[in-house]
């Protein structure tokens, strides 16, 4: 019988095959899309209850190559969900898309082919407890997004895939020097290559590392892994990466993937803390995230482009993670690990919202819209939603993590960190709301392509997505927070 662990590998591939043999017909393909993405988060989401519901802390398949913790548990939850409602809009979107001239039917069989090769690399680079093929199962991720974002082939399209491949690639070579030297350090205490290379096996010697080696290990491993997950100053492949590829595309990336290569962090983060302390980690995360807000939040203040707006948010919020485990404490960690949720729910919203509003006024400029609350207003009402969690409005799923680094800030006394953090919260409260306002309200401002609101169903994975918002910003949702708070105790076992 498959193990669980290997179905959700082998299934999401399976399934790509599967769309790359099937024959030029839009409703087989798509039918079939949204049915392997479905069968795909049900078995996503069948590991995660096998966790909360046995005894053990973890589970493992094929000798520990594979294994599942709650921290784990929390980035396939992101995977199945978000994953699976922004594959149902792309039915949609790419609808448009053929309709529009843009694409073939042979664009959107490689589209959907990629999109499961996609999911694979993300639930490897989550599961995988070797560090070697973890990282390889991020620089995967690239290789297979990257011709999704230039499905379009153009010069913008295919010049920001080049970008993107370039500098993530470039990125993540710092990310394999701490892998080589993470191995060499571990190998050096335990004399056993097989168990040196085992995430479990590291954390559990971690103690006993070479303080100096630690610091320089999760110093390269911040550069490599940190340009994957968007943090500044090597986060500038994502507003041309976001900007240009499809909407579904954008909501993936941001949703999903900067969460894989922040789980990575978060690994590199627990094993230097033990090796070194909190103090040297939670210094530098501060530095990062404080330097990668105010970039970011300065940035956003310029866009006009939706898209390119909400790509400066995906720096900005990897920032707030980044920040929060500068904070560090119970509080800081527990913000940073619920962040991953929030982010990726509200932001896979924001992204779904941008095709609807590309299909009304066929661009991307805000100074050239207007009036959109009379011509679609429940896309209205959606786009606001993100916004609104976006920036930290209570109800809304982000304003509870946000909340929790202001808590674990003044708990800790680092009141200068978190009048900084204050500070640039509200430079991008302002930046968005008039942005909002430029596109949303007024009379328009140019030529509206399509005057009218998408059908129910067309809407679906939005209302579903904002739904899941403000869920979790309201609620407290029993067994997610169980798993929150037991990868919280991952990161802080000492």
């Amino acid at each position: 019988m498959m193990n669980s662990l290997a179905f959700i590998l082998i299934f999401p591939l399976l399934g790509a095959l599967i769309l790359f043999l099937c024959p030029k017909n839009f409703k087989l393909l798509s039918t079939l899309h949204v049915l392997i993405s479905a069968v795909t988060s049900a078995g996503l989401l069948c590991n995660v209850g096998k966790l909360l519901s046995g005894n053990a802390e973890a589970f493992y398949a094929y000798d520990k190559f594979l294994f599942l913790d709650s921290l784990g548990c929390v980035f396939l939850v992101l995977i199945a969900v978000t994953g699976f409602l922004v594959n149902l809009y792309s039915t949609t979107y790419m609808k448009w898309e053929i309709q529009g001239g843009h694409l073939d039917l042979s664009d959107l069989r490689k589209y959907y082919s990629l999109c499961h090769v996609f999911v694979f690399t993300m639930t490897l680079s989550v599961i995988c407890n070797n560090v070697a093929f973890m990282w390889a199962a991020v620089e995967a991720t690239t290789l297979a997004s990257v011709f999704l974002v230039a499905i379009h082939k153009d010069k913008k399209s295919t010049e920001s895939g080049y970008k993107y491949i370039v500098i993530c690639s470039i990125g993540l070579a710092f990310a394999l020097y701490a892998t080589v030297l993470l191995y060499a350090a571990t190998f050096k205490i335990t004399g056993d290559g097989e168990a040196s290379m085992l995430w479990t096996s590291i954390m559990d010697n971690a103690k006993n590392l070479n303080g100096d080696a630690a610091k320089l290990i999760f110093i390269f491993a911040l550069i490599g892994f940190g340009t994957k997950a968007g943090l500044a100053p090597t986060h500038t492949w994502l507003p041309d990466v976001h900007a240009e590829g499809p909407a579904p595309i954008s909501a993936l990336l941001s949703g999903v993937l900067l969460k894989c290569a922040m789980l990575a962090i978060f690994r590199y983060y627990a094993i230097t803390a033990q090796a070194v302390g909190f103090d040297f980690v939670q210094s530098v995360m501060l530095i990062s995230g404080t330097i990668t807000l105010f970039i970011a939040g300065i940035f956003l203040v310029r866009q006009h482009d939706v898209k390119r707006m909400f790509a400066y948010h995906s720096v900005v919020h990897m920032g707030v993670i980044a920040f929060a485990l500068g904070i560090g404490g119970y509080f800081g960690l527990l913000a940073a690990i619920f962040h991953c949720l929030a982010h990726s729910f509200t932001k896979a919203l924001a992204f779904c919202s941008t095709g609807n509003i590309a299909r009304i006024y066929g661009h991307k400029d805000m100074s050239r819209m207007g009036g959109m609350v009379k011509i679609a207003p429940l896309t209205t009402i959606m786009f606001g939603a993100a916004v609104c969690s976006l920036v930290g409005v209570p109800a809304f799923a982000i304003f509870v993590s946000e909340f929790n680094v202001f808590k674990g800030a003044i708990a800790s006394g680092q009141y200068i960190a978190v009048a900084l953090f204050a500070i640039a919260l509200v430079i991008i409260f302002i930046a968005d709301f008039a942005h909002f306002n430029l596109a949303s309200f007024g009379t328009p401002k140019g030529e509206v392509v399509y005057a009218k609101e998408m059908s129910l169903f067309e809407n679906l994975p939005l209302i579903l997505l904002c739904a899941l918002v403000i869920i979790f910003g309201v609620w407290h949702v029993g067994d997610f927070w169980m798993l929150v708070e037991n990868g919280v105790r991952i990161m802080m076992r000492g």
